[in-house]
């Protein structure tokens, strides 16, 4: 205790300001907190359980920690602002340098910054962990040994059916048609209960032209009726038409569901949905030729290609090892599943089934009563039907199942996909949902940038309290209160002007509010710099109070109304606009922050001025 009262003395003797803030101690408190905060962080998720659910990033605030945060940092800074208004500076140290109460200022902010960005200590430690415990060479092996082997957790019907084949390339070369309307019944085609399939070769014509809309224009004197699908690239749209059918008899040993046809990419961190769209490298690394489409096609085709190299085999080993394989990673990851990887492999390969066609199926989630079949899980989907193409006399819709009796007349007396998932799903379970969950997670945190998102609004936090307990300091609270409620009615009266307008005149309001409030702005502004001696000491503190706090919010209104300008110049033309918020983006934020930091500076000697004026 002696040492901590001699250093204290030291500090009141030679940096009297430091000394008033107490920032060294402050600073000292918020360590040992961020360390804690980190700790937490750190073995926050250390169960893998804890990454199976949607965006694990946003546990921070879903969970209480945010309140903990909270409620910390209230104590933190009721705590110093207790023990800071014990001595007020600039009252005891009157006169005070420009820069002695600049720096005042800034260690206001330093402080309050450090007692409320708890969060990023803790996202650190989470993101340190995640590193760690899965490193990106072992999860690369992973996520290789999971795709090669979700074909074979069969929960699904659709993923097996014949228009998902891939392999051999001949059929990635191809487009097939599945709406029975658009079927060539002159030429081979295949059936599977009520779904037709036919493949076709294609060619492609290229649109550079837009229309008035932004529409690239469909190429000239193609038929319509041919269009199998389109593609947008940078500067152009890519047309594939049919051309000719191609018999692919002699690969397809099955019209039914067969693991040969599953060629569902399970996951894959470039093209990761989960997250807000694509990963943002993708966009970086794929070229017009390769684009996204292109890419989720080849690893489409190479999931098909390692499911047909592993079943030309016929060895139940080589399965059953990959299956172990797979097991040993979900037990690693905490998935809930009842599987054993010998009656898995005899659910898959067995000398009854030849073309591994699909007989057995896995529940998604474990059942929990007797006769609980979840049907609902075959997730099976109708052919793709026109159905208003096919209309009787009278004009009424004809019944779809009349239409595919055209392509299979023995429909009637067939199992129907449904039924067949119904009749052959297993008591086995595996929560496939799950396993995306943690996949997703796990590369979500190592690549979520969680200082550039968040970074802003601590910021602001700390400018705005800052410049708060600042103008409290100076002016003290009765001149501090008496702003705030000039403050309210200012706004108030500015919404309402704003809507007489909108009334009265119509059009183009927020140019009306912008430019009353720059013109409000100017003047509370200028009424401390150039008109300090016009009024008295107390009405002028109510514009000092409101220049200090709301000069940052002057600035981004000046942004706003350059932006609404050149939003107005490019109303008319059909080319994207870009305004400087939206090309400044989050840098803008740094940029006000700055000026609000030099203005303070400069505002200083008014402060000074303002002081020294007689009550």
């Amino acid at each position: 205790m002696q040492k901590i009262y001699k250093f204290n003395q030291y500090i009141l003797e030679k940096y009297p300001t430091v000394w008033n803030t107490k920032i060294i101690w402050m600073l000292l408190a918020g360590i040992v907190v961020h360390v804690l905060f980190f700790i937490i962080g750190y073995f926050s998720h250390a169960n893998p359980v804890s990454l199976q659910k949607f965006e694990v990033k946003d546990d921070y605030f879903r969970g209480g920690m945010i309140f903990i945060h909270l409620i910390i940092s209230i104590l933190m800074i009721v705590g110093w602002l207790i023990m800071m208004f014990k001595n007020n500076a600039f009252k005891n140290f009157y006169p005070s340098s420009k820069t002695k109460l600049f720096l005042q200022f800034v260690q206001y902010f330093i402080i309050i910054f450090s007692c409320t960005t708890f969060y990023f200590s803790y996202m650190t430690g989470f993101k340190m962990f995640i590193k760690n415990k899965y490193p990106d060479k072992e999860m690369t092996g992973n996520i290789d040994v999971i795709n090669k082997t979700i074909p074979f957790v069969s929960q699904e019907l659709n993923g097996y059916t014949l228009d998902n084949r891939k392999y051999p390339k001949l059929f990635n070369d191809l487009y097939c048609e599945t709406n029975i309307n658009e079927i060539d019944r002159n030429k081979k085609y295949f059936v599977y209960y009520n779904k037709v399939y036919q493949f076709y070769s294609i060619f492609s014509k290229v649109s550079y032209k837009k229309d008035e809309y932004g529409n690239y224009f469909f190429p000239e004197k193609m038929n319509k009726n041919l269009l199998a699908y389109s593609e947008i690239k940078d500067n152009c749209e890519v047309f594939y038409f049919k051309k000719e059918v191609v018999d692919v008899s002699p690969y397809i040993k099955t019209t039914g569901l067969t693991y040969y046809n599953f060629s569902d990419v399970f996951y894959d961190n470039r093209l990761n949905d989960r997250v807000g769209g694509y990963s943002k490298d993708i966009y970086h690394e794929l070229t017009v030729e390769d684009d996204i489409k292109n890419y989720q096609n080849k690893k489409a085709f190479e999931v098909n290609k390692s499911v047909a190299a592993l079943l030309d085999k016929k060895n139940p080993a080589e399965v059953e090892k990959l299956l172990t394989q797979f097991l040993k990673i979900s037990k690693e990851f905490g998935i809930r599943n009842n599987l054993e990887a010998k009656e898995w492999t005899k659910m898959i390969v067995s000398p009854q089934n030849p073309n591994f066609e699909v007989r057995y199926f896995i529940r998604k989630f474990e059942k929990t009563r007797e006769g609980d079949d979840i049907p609902a899980e075959a997730g099976y989907e109708e052919a793709a039907v026109d159905s208003a193409a096919v209309v009787a006399s009278n004009g009424t819709i004809v019944n779809d199942t009349v239409t595919i009796k055209t392509f299979n007349p023995e429909i009637n007396k067939e199992i129907s996909p449904e039924q067949f998932y119904k009749n052959n799903v297993t008591d086995y379970y595996y929560y496939t949902d799950n396993l995306k969950d943690v996949l997703t997670n796990v590369d979500t945190m190592k690549s979520y940038d969680f200082f550039s998102e968040n970074i802003h609004i601590y910021i602001w936090i700390a400018f705005f309290l800052s410049t708060f307990i600042f103008s409290f300091r100076i002016t003290g609270l009765k001149s501090l209160l008496f702003s705030l409620i000039t403050a309210g009615v200012l706004t108030l009266a500015v919404t309402l002007l704003t809507v007489l307008y909108s009334v009265m005149v119509g059009g183009r309001e927020e140019f009306f509010a912008g430019y009353f409030l720059l013109v409000l702005s100017l003047i509370i502004l200028a009424v401390p710099v150039f008109k300090m001696n016009t009024f008295s000491k107390l009405i002028t503190s109510i514009f000092v109070n409101i220049s200090m706090n709301g000069f940052v919010l002057f600035v981004l209104l000046l942004f706003g109304i350059i932006s609404l300008h050149q939003r107005a110049d490019c109303r008319n033309t059909y080319e994207d606009c870009i305004t400087i918020i939206e090309y400044l983006d989050f840098a803008l934020s740094y940029i006000i922050l700055a000026c609000g930091f030099v203005f303070i500076y400069f505002y200083t000697s008014i402060l000074q001025k303002w002081k020294a004026r007689s009550q």
